[in-house]
């Protein structure tokens, strides 16, 4: 599984009069566009598998556990959309470099807990 992190950052803008102001970078709109992009020239099917892992990055807080096939998904229209700005820098960082992770599966883990269960060392 991959981790990626939802959280807005600050990107620097430039008024038409010059001054500079800080403006929150919205990660996770941001990354469903990309994913959904038209260029990407899903078909309707695709589109429908698409929108489960976009609702699940709508609902996630702080960062998202994504598995392989959708990362892989995920990464691939990074990898094809043009026109990314300075400002996409940080989210094109955090999907293409996404941290793997190693997870268990659940029913192994509760085994392990079950089988430890009522031996208590004193």
């Amino acid at each position: 599984m991959r981790k990626i992190e939802l959280q807005n950052y600050l990107v620097k803008l430039t008024r038409e009069n010059g001054e500079v102001e800080s403006k929150p970078y919205n990660v996770k709109e941001s990354i469903i566009s990309c994913f959904l992009h038209p260029a990407l020239k899903l078909t309707g099917r695709e589109l429908l598998l698409r929108g489960k892992l976009t609702k699940q990055i709508e609902e996630a807080n702080g960062s998202i556990l994504i598995e392989e096939e959708n990362y892989r998904k995920l990464k691939q229209a990074f990898e094809r959309i043009e026109g990314f700005t300075r400002n996409d820098m940080e989210l094109v960082r955090r999907v293409l470099e996404a941290e793997e992770i190693e997870v268990e599966e659940i029913e192994n883990i509760l085994k392990q807990k079950k089988s430890v269960k009522g031996r208590r060392e004193t």
